[in-house]
């Protein structure tokens, strides 16, 4: 496909309608470093944040349902028009009631705050299912557009959270056990207010996708040859102007897509189920500055894994992504034994610990990241099936719930992890 001033203008539309998929969630995870100065649920508040956030994929069993019953007569587009909407009106929301607090069972809890965060976690779970298949009518090619744009919802929170000062070393007063922390250069409220604005650019961005020209010539028709629902499929798509008609290739079979689900669900399970829950456990035993560094440099691993995929490599066979998956999770269990070894981790306290400790998190993530986009470029160049981005998003959504329960029970039930506070002594 020759590359014209149209493709990438429509790349850069791809970018940023992508923006809007994790930009809100994310943004929540690197604000916590202020937010839970104010939250009565402290530090345990992460945990909460993972649960809710799992929860909320009842959003991808939604449309996996519908999916199931209408088939190709569901149109995902109409769900990221809500998608949308909802979400600039709940990250508005947030700004303005982050730190409202309720009394259950006599006990303050951040329910406002949870609620909102449930309900962003359904928007922007789904949309990782409802996304993945509007790409189908798109080049192959532009798929990585996409992933671009959802690896930027953690480079833009971890940008503006270093401009806003978030977090930073801990100040002890003398004959106390309290921390005091410098004020940030602008509050929460205009943090998340900032995002209400980047959202509503990504509304803008797609509305030009779906109703001006410029996009016209990189979209696609999906034929298939012998399949019973072709004429409707093909008939569904004939409302779209294409320039392009992609024949897709039968050269993946059906035991191959499902192994790729799994490891794509597996490291869902890790990556966002796991490793989010146990953050503050495993970094701050290491100081509070270097829980800040992290929440700043670890963002970085989802861009930086897209520039690996368009600048080295974007498709790996069975194998290499097989073996990949298997060092991403052993540094991972490097990081669950350290989280659980806390507040007295080995080399607590020391810089090299926490070099340590942040370097395998951040490699961790990119590598879990990465094969998340090979995996999902190899699908849909090479699936046969027009729904095989959708399965693979809702396949990825179940991971994280899997993994977010347990480890919610592990972090608030069973106590099985122990917080590290400023100005405390320990070990």
């Amino acid at each position: 496909m020759q590359r014209n001033k149209r493709f990438y203008s429509t790349a850069f539309l791809l970018v940023i309608f992508a923006l809007s998929t994790w930009l809100d969630v994310n943004g929540v995870w690197v604000e916590l470093p202020l937010i839970v100065n104010e939250a009565p649920e402290g530090w345990a508040l992460p945990s909460y944040l993972t649960l809710a956030i799992a929860l909320s994929n009842i959003g991808p069993l939604i449309i996996v349902l519908l999916k199931l019953c209408f088939k190709q007569r569901l149109n995902e587009r109409i769900f990221i028009y809500i998608e949308i909407i909802v979400g600039i009106i709940s990250c508005a929301l947030i700004a303005q009631y982050w730190n409202k607090r309720s009394y259950i069972a006599g006990r303050e809890h951040s329910v406002f705050f949870l609620i909102l965060v449930f309900l962003l976690g359904t928007l922007d779970t789904t949309s990782s299912v409802t996304y993945a298949d509007y790409m189908k009518r798109y080049h192959a090619s532009l798929l990585n557009a996409l992933y671009l744009g959802e690896s930027l919802t953690s480079l833009i929170p971890s940008v503006l959270a270093s401009i806003q000062g978030v977090g930073g070393e801990a100040t002890c007063p003398a004959n106390s056990t309290y921390a005091e922390y410098s004020s940030p250069r602008f509050s929460v409220q205009v943090y998340f207010w900032i995002f209400v604005a980047i959202i509503l650019l990504s509304l803008f961005a797609f509305l030009i996708l779906e109703f001006s020209s410029i996009a016209k010539s990189n979209r696609t028709i999906i034929v298939y040859d012998s399949s019973p629902i072709a004429s409707s499929n093909e008939l569904s798509l004939q409302t779209e102007p294409p320039s392009v008609i992609l024949a897709t290739s039968t050269s993946m079979t059906k035991k191959y897509y499902y192994g790729l689900l799994i490891i794509g669900s597996l490291s869902s399970l890790i990556i966002y189920g796991i490793l989010p829950a146990i953050g503050t456990y495993a970094v701050l035993p290491y100081s509070q500055r270097a829980y800040y560094i992290s929440s700043l440099i670890l963002p970085i691993s989802n861009p930086f894994s897209v520039l690996i995929g368009v600048f080295i490599r974007s498709i790996l066979n069975f194998i290499t992504i097989s073996i990949i998956f298997i060092i991403a999770t052993c540094i991972s269990i490097y990081v669950i034994i350290v989280a659980f070894l806390s507040p007295c981790p080995p080399l607590h306290d020391s810089t090299g610990g926490a070099i340590l400790v942040i370097s395998c998190y951040f490699l961790a993530y990119l590598l879990f990241y990465y094969i998340r986009l090979v995996i999902g470029n190899r699908i849909r160049q090479e699936y046969p099936h027009e729904s095989g981005l959708f399965w693979y998003g809702a396949a990825t959504q179940m991971g994280t719930l899997i993994g977010a329960i347990p480890m919610y029970l592990l972090v608030n039930v069973y106590n099985v992890f122990q917080s590290r506070n400023a100005c405390q002594a320990y070990c």
